[in-house]
C-alpha cells in the first residue's frame, strides 16, 4: 500500500535518511530488503510478524501510518527493542465522521433507501426511520475518536453515556460524560451502542452472544473501531431475532469480506449498513497519518523527544525534572529491592508498588496499565538478574513471562510529601522499602523493612544487618581503613525491642571476598549484601 504523499516528502528532504520506496513488493522481496533496514514505514498491508522482524536485524522502528498496528507484532518488537510508532491523531475526525454518517445511515435508513429509488421504487413507508435526539448512547472507549463521537452525539441531542474500565475518571469527569462501571447495566439502557475501542486480549469477542442478550431490544450496533470485538455471527442473528434493530459495521474479523459473511444474508440486508475500512479513508486523514508518523519516525532514529509509541509505556523525555528524579528513585529501589531479596528471601513472586503524594495525583491505577514509576521498579528489579540492558519497553514483558504478579495503587501522602512504597513477596520472606526525593531534589531512601533510617541511594553501597551491640561499627570502620577504602557516608536504624540494627554505608571502592566474610564475622552481621548503583545513576 502506498504511503502519504506528505508523509514520503518529509523523508526524502531529510538529509540523514535514505528512503527506499516499494509498492506492491512480494513478501520473498520484503524479507530480502529488511536485513538493510534501519526503519520501516506502512500502512496495514505489509506483515511485520515475528519471521519479519528476525530479519531485519538493524530495525529500530517500525511506524504505522495509521492507528491499528494489527499487522506489527508488538511483543517481539519490544523483546527486540525495536520500537513501534501509530498515528493515532491524525484520523481522529475522519473515524468520528464515518461513525456519526454509519449511525445517521442506519437509523434512517440512508443506504436502503437510495437502492430501492435506483431500482425504480417509491417506498417512503418500508423506510421511515428514528431520529437521534433524545436517544441515549453508549460509548465503548472514551479515548480521542470515542471522546469526539460523544462531542457529536450531543450536537444531535443525544444523551450520552461511556463505559471504558481503562479511562481515568477524571478524564470522564472532565468531557462532563457519566461513565458506567456495569457493560451489561449500560447496554441494557441504551438506544445505540458504538465501539471505539482496540482489539486487545481483553476486548477480543467482547460483545459476544450472551452479551448481545444484555441490550436494550431494538437498540442499534455501531462499530468503526477494531473487528474480533463483536462476534459478528451473534450480531447477525441478533438482527435477524429482533433484539437489534439494526447493525452498521466499518471493521470486521476478517478482511476483505468473504462469501457467506453472515452480514451478507439477504435476510437482513434492509437493517444493515456496511462499508469497507473507510474509517481513516478521507484525503486528509491519510495526509496527516503520514505526517505523523514520518515525522516521530525521524525522530526516534535521530534520537530525538517522539511521540506515540505504542510499546513504550512512557516518554522518559516527556518528564519534568520532578518527575525524572522520582523515576530514577523507582529504579534504584527496584535494584535494591532484587538485592535484598536475593540475599534474605529467594525468588520474588509479586510486587506491590505505592505511590503516595500530589506527585502521582494524575497517575491514576488502570486496569492492565502501569505508570511510569511502576515500570522503573521493574526494571531495576531486572536489571539485578538481566543486566542494565533492561529496557522500560521490556521490563513488564520480562515480569509476564516470569509470572511475578504487579500491583499499583495511589494513597494520601504521610510522614513525607511524596513517597514510593515497594512490598517485594519472595519464597521466605518479604522485603519493603520507602523511598522519597527532598525539597532539595535529593534522593533518599526511609525505611528499609522495619528499619527507619535514612540514607543516599548513590555509589557503591553496604547494606548489612548486625547485632545492636556497642563498638560493632567502629570493627566496621577499622576493618575498611585498613583494606583503605573510604566511608562517604553511614546510616543505621534501629528497631524498638530488637537487639539488631540495618546499617547503609556509602563507600569509594568495591570490596572483595576476604573483607567480606571479615565484615560478617568481625562486624557481628547476620547478612550483608553490595548494591552498585552506579549503573543506575
Amino acid at each position: 500500500e502506498s504511503v502519504g504523499e506528505a508523509g514520503l516528502q518529509m523523508l526524502r528532504d531529510a538529509p540523514d535518511i535514505d528512503l527506499i520506496e516499494e509498492v506492491g513488493m512480494s513478501r520473498e522481496n520484503l524479507l530480502k530488503k529488511l536485513p538493510e533496514m534501519d526503519a520501516v514505514l506502512t500502512r496495514s498491508g505489509t506483515k511485520m510478524d515475528e519471521e519479519a522482524l528476525n530479519a531485519a536485524v538493524k530495525l529500530k522502528v517500525v511506524a504505522r501510518a495509521g492507528v491499528g498496528v494489527d499487522n506489527v507484532n508488538v511483543p517481539v518488537a519490544s523483546r527486540k527493542g525495536v520500537v513501534v510508532i501509530n498515528a493515532p491523531t491524525g484520523n481522529t475526525l475522519a473515524a468520528a465522521e464515518l461513525t456519526m454518517a454509519l449511525m445517521l445511515g442506519l437509523v434512517r435508513k440512508v443506504p436502503q433507501a437510495f437502492g430501492s429509488l435506483r431500482s425504480g421504487e417509491w417506498d417512503r413507508k418500508r423506510f421511515s426511520g428514528h431520529q437521534l435526539s433524545g436517544k441515549k448512547v453508549l460509548v465503548l472507549g472514551l479515548g480521542r475518536i470515542g471522546a469526539a463521537v460523544a462531542q457529536r452525539c450531543r450536537a444531535f441531542g443525544m444523551d450520552v453515556m461511556a463505559y471504558d474500565p481503562y479511562t481515568p475518571k477524571k478524564k470522564a469527569e472532565s468531557l462532563g460524560i457519566p461513565m458506567r462501571e456495569d457493560l451489561a447495566d449500560a447496554l441494557s439502557i441504551a438506544d445505540v451502542v458504538t465501539i471505539h475501542m482496540p482489539l486487545t486480549a481483553d476486548t477480543a469477542n467482547m460483545i459476544d452472544e450472551k452479551m448481545l442478550k444484555a441490550f436494550k431490544k431494538g437498540a442499534y450496533l455501531i462499530n468503526c473501531a477494531r473487528g474480533g470485538i463483536v462476534d459478528e455471527k451473534a450480531a447477525a442473528d441478533a438482527v435477524r431475532d429482533g433484539r437489534l434493530s439494526g447493525i452498521a459495521f466499518d471493521v470486521y474479523t476478517a478482511e476483505p469480506l468473504c462469501e457467506g459473511h453472515p452480514f451478507l444474508a439477504k435476510d437482513i440486508e434492509d437493517k444493515i449498513v456496511i462499508t469497507p475500512h473507510l474509517g481513516a479513508s478521507t484525503e486528509e486523514a491519510q495526509t496527516e497519518v503520514a505526517k505523523i508518523a514520518a515525522e516521530n519516525m525521524i525522530a526516534a532514529l535521530r534520537g530525538e523527544p517522539y511521540e506515540h509509541a505504542v510499546n513504550l509505556p512512557f516518554l522518559e523525555q516527556k518528564l519534568n525534572k520532578a518527575q525524572k528524579a522520582f523515576l530514577q528513585l523507582s529504579r534504584k529501589m527496584g535494584v535494591l529491592g532484587a538485592k535484598l531479596a536475593e540475599t534474605e528471601c529467594g525468588a520474588v513472586h509479586s510486587c506491590h508498588i505505592m505511590l503516595r503524594g500530589d506527585m502521582f495525583s494524575d497517575d491514576e491505577p488502570m486496569p492492565n496499565r502501569l505508570c511510569a514509576y511502576s515500570i522503573a521498579v521493574l526494571k531495576g528489579l531486572f536489571e539485578v538478574s538481566r543486566g542494565p540492558d533492561v529496557s522500560y519497553m521490556l521490563a513488564p514483558l520480562l515480569a509476564k513471562d516470569s509470572g511475578l504478579t504487579v500491583e499499583e495503587s495511589i494513597g494520601d501522602p504521610k510522614t513525607y510529601k511524596n513517597t514510593v512504597e515497594i512490598t517485594l513477596d519472595a519464597e521466605k520472606c518479604k522485603v519493603s522499602l520507602i523511598g522519597t526525593i527532598t525539597e532539595e531534589g535529593r534522593m533518599r531512601i526511609v525505611k528499609v523493612n522495619e528499619y527507619w533510617l535514612d540514607f543516599v541511594p548513590n555509589g557503591k553501597l553496604i547494606l548489612f544487618q548486625n547485632h545492636d551491640r556497642p563498638g560493632v561499627i567502629g570493627k566496621i570502620g577499622n576493618i575498611l581503613g585498613e583494606a583503605k577504602i573510604n566511608i562517604a557516608n553511614f546510616a543505621l536504624g534501629r528497631k524498638d525491642n530488637s537487639g539488631l540494627a540495618l546499617g547503609a554505608l556509602e563507600i569509594d571502592s568495591d570490596i572483595d571476598e576476604s573483607i567480606r566474610k571479615k565484615l560478617e564475622k568481625s562486624g557481628d552481621m547476620l547478612w550483608l549484601t553490595l548494591i552498585d548503583f552506579t549503573e543506575a545513576e
